[in-house]
Parts: C-alpha cells; sequence; structure tokens
C-alpha cells in the first residue's frame, strides 16, 4: 500500500500519570481525504465540543457531532476527516500506568485482552448519562491539567480512576479475572504475544501454568471470555489487519507474517472475525468509506 500507518510517539505531560491532553480547533476541509491511518499504545478519548468529523478504525466508522465523545483503544489503527469547523479536546492515556492494587483484578478489560476498549462506545450510544459523565471528567482533567494549580496531580490521579471505574462498570467484555488467575495466565499471554508468529500448540504452553489439558482448556476460557485457540486467532488476526492497511505484501505473505501456516486457513478465519475475505478488508478499508455509525 502507499500509505502507511504511523506508530506515534505520545510525549506525556505527566512521568508519572503518562497521559497527554490538549484542545485543537481545525478549520474544515471538506474536501481532503481521509488523514493517515495512526496508532499508539495510548488509549485516546476525542470531546468534540462543536462541529462534525469522522473516526474510522479497522471495523468501525464513527460520525460525531457536537458534545459527542469517542473512545479508541490501545493501538488501534484509527484514522480521522472533518468537513465543518472542529473544537475538541483529546486525552492520550497509558492504560499500564494506571494499574494498582485496586485496578489489577480488572486488567483484562483495561488491558484490553480479550475486548478492545472501543467496543464501549456501543453502550454509550444508549447511555448519554454516563456519556455526559465522562465528557465532563475530562473537560475536569484538562482544566486541572492547563492550570496546575496546587494539588492537580491528585485532582487528575482521582479523575482517571473515576474513568476507570466507569469503564470497567459499563464495559461489554467478560467479567474480571482474580489477580491469582491474572498472574498464573500471564505467563501464556506474554509467551503468545512474543511466539503468535510462529506454530503453538496448547501443549507448548502448559508447563508455563502446571495444568492438565483439559482442566486448561477450560480454566483459559472461564478466565479471559474466550478458548485458547480463538485468543491466539484473534491476536494473529489483528497483526493482519495492520499488516493489509500499512503494507504492499500479498495476502499469503501477510498470512505468514500473521502466523498462518497457509493461505486457505488465513483467508478462512479472517473472514469469520471480519465478514470479509483479507483482499476485500483491504479493498473497503483503503475506498471511501459509504457509512457511519
Amino acid at each position: 500500500m502507499e500509505e502507511n500507518a504511523k506508530n506515534e510517539h505520545v510525549n506525556y505531560h505527566h512521568p508519572l500519570l503518562r497521559y497527554k491532553i490538549w484542545d485543537i480547533t481545525l478549520e474544515p476541509l471538506p474536501s481532503l481525504p481521509w488523514n493517515p491511518w495512526h496508532y499508539h499504545k495510548e488509549i485516546e478519548i476525542i470531546l468534540l465540543f462543536e462541529g462534525a468529523m469522522q473516526v474510522e478504525t479497522v471495523d468501525t466508522i464513527y460520525h460525531l457531532q457536537d458534545q459527542d465523545l469517542l473512545i479508541i483503544g490501545s493501538s488501534r489503527l484509527h484514522r480521522t476527516r472533518r468537513q465543518k469547523l472542529v473544537k475538541q479536546i483529546v486525552l492520550q492515556l497509558d492504560m499500564t500506568a494506571q494499574l494498582d492494587p485496586y485496578t489489577k483484578d480488572f486488567s483484562p478489560i483495561l488491558l484490553e485482552l480479550s475486548d478492545p476498549l472501543d467496543r464501549i462506545n456501543e453502550v454509550l450510544a444508549n447511555n448519554q448519562s454516563v456519556k455526559d459523565t465522562i465528557f465532563h471528567l475530562l473537560v475536569q482533567v484538562y482544566q486541572e491539567a492547563s492550570h496546575m494549580e496546587p494539588g492537580y496531580e491528585l485532582a487528575i490521579s482521582g479523575a482517571f480512576k473515576q474513568l476507570l471505574s466507569l469503564l470497567i462498570r459499563h464495559s461489554p467484555s467478560s467479567p474480571p479475572i482474580s489477580p491469582a488467575d491474572w498472574q498464573r495466565l500471564k505467563p501464556v499471554l506474554d509467551y503468545i504475544d512474543l511466539h503468535y508468529r510462529n506454530p503453538i500448540r496448547i501443549q507448548d504452553i502448559l508447563h508455563l501454568v502446571h495444568l492438565e489439558y483439559h482442566y486448561f482448556i477450560k480454566y483459559f476460557q472461564q478466565c479471559i471470555g474466550m478458548s485458547f485457540v480463538d485468543y491466539l486467532h484473534l491476536r494473529r488476526i489483528k497483526t493482519a489487519e495492520h499488516l493489509l492497511l500499512t503494507e504492499s505484501l500479498n495476502i499469503a505473505d501477510v498470512g505468514v507474517q500473521s502466523g498462518f501456516p497457509n493461505v486457505n486457513m488465513f483467508i478462512r478465519i479472517f473472514k469469520r472475525y471480519n465478514a470479509y475475505t483479507p483482499s476485500e478488508f483491504r479493498k473497503r478499508r483503503i475506498q471511501k468509506p459509504s457509512s457511519f455509525v
């Protein structure tokens, strides 16, 4: 592809709280195409005060209007375009820096182990009260960060904790697992992240958890909310989506670099998760979108 997604480096406004928040006013550019694809490990929350803009992820197109809000998950490819004057506040937040003894129980939700965090936008679309609460909470963060009065760090930290509690309570993801289960499964998830491009069998990772095969299958499903095989497939599919949008590789090479041993298997599993073949997915994502959410 001609367009390469940019892995953005975020310069934090605070080294410990690890956030960046700023306001933007942009003139309308109705004749221009989408801005380039980009991503970053931080989640991003857009508060649109005035105007209209469109935000596209790899699987959804959002149409934002005045006083709207959108949450984009960690490392999610996204791009934007605008056709009216836009006034907005943008927050980028490193979720790993927010984990503490009180939030570790909810790591699977906050670290998006089974579902991207932006699935919560489905909930917010039908719950204006929660949406308004998050909106005003982040306006408070922006004001505290701008004025930097004594105690502003406590105020911002407290606001982030409130934000996390709202995300946890209203997340459509599976229920959280216990800290003990999380610690037991973390080596397995780390192993998948390191080796998903290569063949992986369940037998390869059983020694990491010291569990019998059938018990592990049930245990993983119960804790993560999906089967081990589905989790591995999803990890590979997310890599394939990135490659399809950012590289000029042919479909077979995308499959191999994503961990699928042959192109037929890659196409079949990719279509199961995206409803399109890899070629159709690539074509639809680089063409002008025809619908909005």
